[in-house]
């Protein structure tokens, strides 16, 4: 057995090390630090869905990090990170609600893994992250689309949908690198670049990563590329963000077979595409206020459109707002509305339609949220948080819901 014939072993022993000597090894006065993100959640259906319910949900996130004690303005700098995440219970989407977007941004498959390391370098303007990465931490994220649960302010539905098993993001990281070039606060460049299937399960099996010690690189995954311009107005009120990702598997087409004829009638294999791309942009203002500060009054909104012959969701948007202290004597909490609608592609509906007449044309799903987040100290966030989904499931066939849900995180 050699790491070359067998790549994912190597990972494995490399991340399991790098685990251990961050965790035991680390000291404060060497430029370690640790952290305990701990989450619990539980909703209910307020109307509409599959059915009635409600549910309970949670994880816990550990994580060590490292930076090198004697950094040099003009020197190599090194940095580190690890963690590990746990997840329990199950969340609204499976429980009850039965949507397309997903109601919690918590949610996904109860398990113990380890979760993102990476080592980085920067040298001036320039950094190189490689290790096992989430793209969504620093790929196509709002700062003001935080304050919500729907997943569909986060790791992007016309990203995610549109991947292979939803792409390196919450809950399962990928190997990868990523390369960054900064001009001061005012733009930056990045690229990523990861295994193509997360899950490693072409079926789409989470099962197989449950632990997060099975990396399966390339081959018939494919790559996952992304890139992103950021940069800002002069005064930093108006932000800006223009990317554009690839992944390089192989991708069936929504409707046709090679023929060009709905394979729903023909009976063929559908046609091959042998990659997948899109595009998105995103803009962000400061209405009033400074970032983080009572009186802070932050807007945005956020687009991308893929190809409708490979992808189920054509285009999608998000818009939201977050007001920080909108109440005299809480300057820290926040209340937040947003918006998000994701567009199923034409290729998508018509084939779904030619496969069953008799049920409703796959449309859109729409999600209206207002969220309140309570700042009880400053280790405790106590987040109510209600939902209004429009054709759940991405059509008619269910009624319109709308979901509670009551979020309490801790930060150790």
């Amino acid at each position: 057995m050699t790491f070359k014939k067998h790549p994912e072993l190597a990972w494995r022993l490399l991340g399991v090390v790098f685990f251990g000597v961050l965790v035991v090894g680390g000291r404060a006065e060497d430029g370690w630090s640790t952290g305990l993100d701990l989450t619990v959640e539980s909703s209910a259906g307020l109307s509409g869905g599959v059915r009635s319910g409600q549910a309970l949900h949670g994880l816990a996130l550990v994580h060590a990090d490292w930076k090198q004690p004697d950094t040099h303005a003009e020197g190599l700098n090194y940095t580190g990170y690890v963690s590990a995440l746990a997840l329990a219970g199950k969340g609204p989407s499976e429980c009850f609600v039965g949507d397309f977007l997903a109601v919690s941004n918590t949610e996904g498959y109860p398990s113990a893994r380890l979760y993102s390391w990476w080592l980085e370098a920067s040298l001036r303007d320039w950094s190189l992250r490689g290790g096992v990465l989430l793209a969504d931490e620093e790929f196509s994220g709002t700062e003001a689309g935080g304050n919500f649960f729907n997943s569909a302010f986060g790791w992007p539905v016309f990203i995610s949908a549109n991947t292979v098993n939803t792409g390196p993001a919450f809950y399962v990281a990928a190997p990868g690198i990523r390369l960054e070039r900064k001009w001061g606060e005012a733009a930056a460049w990045r690229i990523g670049v990861y295994d193509g299937d997360t899950f490693d399960s072409s079926a789409g099996d989470p099962a197989v990563t449950r632990h997060g010690l099975h990396y399966q690189l390339g081959g018939d995954q494919g790559w996952f590329v992304i890139t992103e311009a950021e940069f800002a107005s002069g005064n930093k009120a108006t932000r800006f963000k223009l990317g554009t990702w690839l992944h390089t598997a192989v991708f069936a087409d929504m409707r046709d077979d090679a023929e060009g004829q709905p394979f729903a009638i023909s009976g063929h294999e559908s046609r091959r595409h042998n990659f997948n791309f899109g595009s998105y942009a995103a803009i962000e203002h400061t209405l009033a206020g400074e970032s983080g500060k009572a009186g802070d009054i932050e807007v945005f909104f956020r687009a991308g459109f893929s190809p409708s012959d490979r992808n189920a969701v054509g285009w999608a948007i998000d818009a939201g707002l977050g007001w920080t202290g909108p109440i005299p004597g809480r300057p820290a909490d926040v209340v937040a509305l947003g918006i998000a609608h994701a567009e199923f592609s034409s290729r998508f509906s018509a084939n779904a339609h030619l496969a069953d007449l008799a049920s409703p044309v796959p449309d859109f799903e729409q999600v209206i949220e207002v969220s309140y987040a309570i700042k009880l100290s400053a280790r405790f966030k106590l987040q109510p948080d209600i939902q209004f989904i429009r054709h759940p499931g991405g059509s008619t066939a269910q009624r319109d819901t709308c979901v509670f849900l009551l979020r309490l995180n801790a930060c150790y």
